[in-house]
Formats: C-alpha cells, structure tokens, sequence
C-alpha cells in the first residue's frame, strides 16, 4: 500500500513539473513599418534550458540584429520559479503579412505569431505617441529622375528623399547597383536637409542628389537606393537610473537618457524606376558622342606676349569644358602640324566637379611649342563636335586659328678690337682721326692695352672702382632686405592658416616655397610644378581651383575645407626623388 501511495505521489510531482514547464513567444508590437525593427521574447518557464532555440526558422522572412539573453528567479512563500529568456531584435525582410513561426527548444513549441508589415511612408505622421504613434511609419524614404526619355551616356539627376519624424541618424544611402550594372553613378554634394511642422510636430526632409549616366540604350532599370541607419529611444527596463534622476542629469555634457538609449536600426530602400534610354543622335553621323548641356574650348599662353623669338619655348595650355557629362567621355584632341613649330603635347589631365546641379568635366592639355624660322606661324584652329540635349541639335565648340609673329633670334655680336677687321688686317691706331692700316707683310702683336693712353687707363679703374662700390652697395641692401624679411618656421602651418584666410596669394607663394623645401628642388616656379611631383589626382582639382580662384573677381567659392584637407594628405604622403629630376620634359631628343 505505501509502495502504491509513493509512486501516486510521484507521478503527480512529474506531472506539475511538465505542466509548469512552458515555452511561448511574444513580440512589442504586431504592425510595423518597413524598415523598422520589432522585438521578439521568447521566454522558458519552470527550468534553465542547457541549450538555445534554433533560430534559423526566422531568417527566411526577417534580419535578426542581435540576440540578449536574461535569467530570473522567484522565490515566493518557499516556492521557487526560474525563468530564461531570449530578445531578438528583428527587422521584417519584406511588406505585408508575415508570421513569426513557431520554434522548438528541447521538445517544447513556441506560439506562432501574425505580423502585418506596412509600406514605409505610406502615411507619415508627426504623431508620435506610445499608444498612438508607434505602429506608424515614421520615417519615408522616394526617389525620382528628372528625365525618362534621356540619351545614352547623358546625365540624368536623381533625387532621393527622406522625411524623418523620429531622429533618423546614419549613413549616406548607397544605390544597389551590381558590378555590370550599365550605369555610371556620381555624388552631386552633400544633402540639403530642411524641416516643416506638422500639427505642431517637425518632420524633417534630407535630400540626396546624385548625377546618373546610363552606357546603354533601350529600357534600363534604375537600381534600388538603401539607406541604413537607426534612431534613438529610452526604455526604463535599459536605464536603471532614471527613476532616481527624473530622466534630467546631464554629467559631463552627457545626459542619462542619451547614455542609456537603445539604438533601432532602420532600414529603408526605394523602388527601381524604368527609363528608356534613346541611342546616338542620327544627325551625329558616326562622330565622337558628346551629350551635353554646354561646352567650351579656350586657351592661354605663357608668356603672353605679341612677339615671340626663334628656339624660344612657347607655352600653351588648352581647356575643354563640358556640362553634363564625366571626364572619360571627354574626345581626344588631336593637334595638326603648323609650319614652322616643333610642337610637344603633354599628356591631357581631366577632372570633374559640381556646378549648379551638375557635372562639369574638365580636360587640360599642356603644349609646347618651339619656332624653327622668323615670320607670321599660324596655329591651326580646333574644334570639337557635341550634341545639345536641350536644343537636340549637334553643335561645335571651336578655338579659332591663331597667328604668332616670330622675331629672329638674337645673335651674339663679338665685339670688333680696333686691332681686327673682318678680312683680319691689324689696324694701329696712330692718334689721328682714322687709323691707317699695316702692311700685311709686317705682322706685329699688339695687345689692347697698347691702344689705351694713360688717361683711358685712369678712367678705366676710376669706372671699376666705382662698380665696386655700387655691387657691394648692393649686396648690404640685399642683406639687409633678406634680414627684414619674415622667417617661415613651419610651412606647413603658415599655408593652413594662409587658407583659413583665404589669401590665396600668399597661399600661392607659400605653396611654392613649401614645395621646394618638401622636394628639395630649386626648380619649382609654378604650381603645375608642384602639380607633376605630387601626382595625386585630388590634390590636382584643388590647384585648378584655386588658380581659377586667383584670377576671378572674388573667392568666395573657394572652400578652404576642402583644399586643408587634401594638402594634409599630401604632408603625409612619402616623397619620393630621383636624382636627375625634371619638371619639364626633354625637348630635344
């Protein structure tokens, strides 16, 4: 009978601790807003698991960011309950209705559960209450071109927008673009960020801009655009010090709330957008495609003169600017022959940057050319042929031909000694007026200083002397100059601040002296010098503005940020010197 009695006990201890064992999920909201996360708690009642659910059922339909794990103990009356949880924080993968499915933990089930997914700005609304607000999409992201029907190679601009209610934070969006992806994809500056208010609530709107240019013809696809970021909330169960400080301390700057937030990750991308990209222009008949809004040529000279001299180096430096389009679509300029000049072309440098909305690109090519003959040289005209997408008609951009006057070169004239003529008779001066010359058959050696009296000797010294005096006159002022002259200690710093104040001939100057200091070069004259030693292609755009910064107007475009930080990567790049350096090349060969 005990034995019977026993194992009825038994049993029923077996059997409460099975029935207090569950296993259940839960999540802190059931609607969410693409692009957002949710949290889901799985919880274990009654025991310590020794392992952890299998969570690869959830990776199919949602991106799980992090999983924390918490482990509780109740002790009431004598009665002792554990607990065991798992946070996972999650993000849906896609819009609609999702289920989170059910998952197993050492024979145990979890409870299926049912998600609505909504549409990411479908509605956004500035309402941002717990009870109200938390379902609804707070954050917006769209994206839209300028043109459908554009040419190939063309830019179009594409507009991307966010509108933030919840403190939006993160990175700049990145286009889903797969490597073979038959469009070129350029930044067109930083965002421009304004807000509006909303039923007394701001809602924010970040604007990207970036310049597209599809390398094929026919219906293309613009590729998606994603943005990943997060936003900041508190939550009491994260801030243990919040009851004791009313969520006010500020330490250091810092207040509780921010130490203790939780960062959300957001996740928001756009839809793709069809184009359909048009060929070539018949009326390009075959020539070099250049789609573009406006292109110029021009040239400039150095040294800038009327005349020029036989073996006298000519330089020219040729710009071809082109609204809308990248450097690499840029054609090749080819130089015809001009009688009479050897010409040396170097090789072109192309950069581009952003101008009112768009892309600029700019090719430079340095010549030079050496007259072989006095007399009227032409230069031959250039021109290069481009399409107008606004006009749609073909145009050229033209450098009309230009005429140099070249002046014979001058001749060193050895000076004729009252003792030579130019059938090599001796003359001797006998004091008259004219002298009379020797017979030829009586050669007779005859120095200068034979032809000089005394009083032209007296004179003679008396000038040397007084060019003595003059010289070393001179050189005490030179001294005395170089004396007053401020010492550059760090060139480093002194361009800094010269940009800071945007002294751009001091920044110049400074540049060229740093440059012969850094190199160790005596030869750099010109910030194109400095330009061929340095070699980096940033480094090249920032010269470029600031010697169109030098010469305009005014500089108040010129943005020293970006010109101090480059230079600053130029400090730290390592130099590296041949023994014979040139900055110009061999013209003789």
């Amino acid at each position: 009978m005990e034995k019977i009695i026993l194992g009825i006990l038994f049993s029923l201890l077996v059997h409460t601790s099975v029935m207090a064992q569950t296993f259940s999920a839960r999540v802190n909201r059931d609607t969410i807003p693409e692009g957002e996360t949710f949290l889901l708690t799985l919880e274990l009642d009654g025991k310590n698991a020794s392992t952890s659910p299998d969570f690869k059922a959830l990776e199919k339909d949602f991106y799980i960011y992090s999983v924390s794990n918490a482990y509780q103990t109740n002790i009431v009356n004598g009665d002792v309950k554990k607990s065991q949880q798992w946070n996972l924080v999650m993000m849906p993968k896609t819009v609609g209705s999702l289920v989170v499915p059910s998952l197993t933990l050492d024979k145990l089930q979890s409870n299926p559960i049912n998600l609505k997914v909504v549409k990411a700005g479908e509605t956004i609304s500035p309402q941002q209450t717990n009870d109200q607000g938390q379902n609804r999409p707070r954050f917006k992201i769209s994206g839209k071109v300028d043109d459908n029907t554009p040419y190939v190679q063309q830019q179009i601009t594409y507009t991307l927008t966010l509108n933030d209610t919840g403190g939006l934070q993160g990175e700049e969006p990145v286009f889903l673009a797969s490597p073979d992806s038959p469009w070129i994809i350029k930044s067109l500056g930083a965002p421009v960020i304004s807000s509006q208010i909303v039923n007394g609530k701001s809602i924010r709107e970040i604007e990207f801009k970036y310049a597209l240019f599809p390398q094929k013809s026919g219906i293309l696809e613009v590729p998606a655009v994603r943005f990943n970021g997060y936003y900041l909330t508190k939550e009491k169960r994260t801030d243990p010090f919040g009851s004791f400080f009313n969520d006010d301390l500020f330490i250091a700057g810092f207040g509780m709330a921010d130490v203790f937030a939780t960062r959300n990750p957001v996740v928001l991308t756009t839809d793709p957008i069809t184009v359909d990209v048009k060929p070539a222009a018949p009326e390009n008949n075959g020539r070099w495609w250049l789609p573009a809004e406006n292109v110029k040529l021009y040239a400039e000279f150095t040294p800038s003169q009327k005349e020029y001299r036989v073996g006298e180096a000519i330089n020219r430096t040729l710009y071809l600017t082109a609204a809308g389009v990248t450097d690499t679509q840029l054609p090749e300029i080819n130089f015809a022959p001009a009688d009479g000049l050897k010409q040396y072309p170097e090789k072109p440098q192309s950069l581009m940057k952003v101008q009112k909305g768009k892309v600029l690109a700019v090719e430079k090519i340095a010549t030079v050319y050496i007259p072989e003959k006095a007399g009227a040289v032409t230069l031959p005209e250039i021109s290069v042929d481009w399409f107008n997408v606004q006009t749609k008609k073909m145009q050229t951009a033209t450098l009309p031909a230009v005429t140099l006057n070249i002046t014979p070169a001058d001749t060193v004239n050895n000076p004729v000694l009252p003792s030579q003529s130019q059938d090599e008779n001796l003359y001797v001066h006998d004091g008259g007026d004219e002298p009379s010359p020797s017979q030829p058959n009586e050669p007779k050696e005859i120095t200068a200083l034979e032809h000089l009296n005394d009083f032209n000797i007296y004179v003679l010294l008396l000038g040397a002397f007084a060019l003595g005096i003059a010289f070393s006159y001179l050189l005490v002022k030179s001294n005395d100059h170089k004396a007053h002259e401020p010492h550059i200690r760090n060139y480093k710093k002194y361009i800094i601040e010269k940009a800071k104040a945007k002294d751009l001939r001091a920044l110049r100057d400074g540049l060229l002296e740093w440059a012969r200091k850094h190199f160790q070069n005596d030869n750099i004259a010109t910030l194109k010098d400095i330009e061929d030693l340095v070699k980096l292609p940033e480094f090249e755009c920032e010269i470029e503005k600031l010697t169109e910064s030098l010469y305009a107007r005014d500089n108040k475009d010129w943005n020293e940020k970006s010109f101090i930080k480059v230079f600053e990567k130029v400090c730290k790049k390592k130099v590296q010197r041949k023994k014979n350096d040139e900055l110009l090349p061999k013209l003789y060969k």
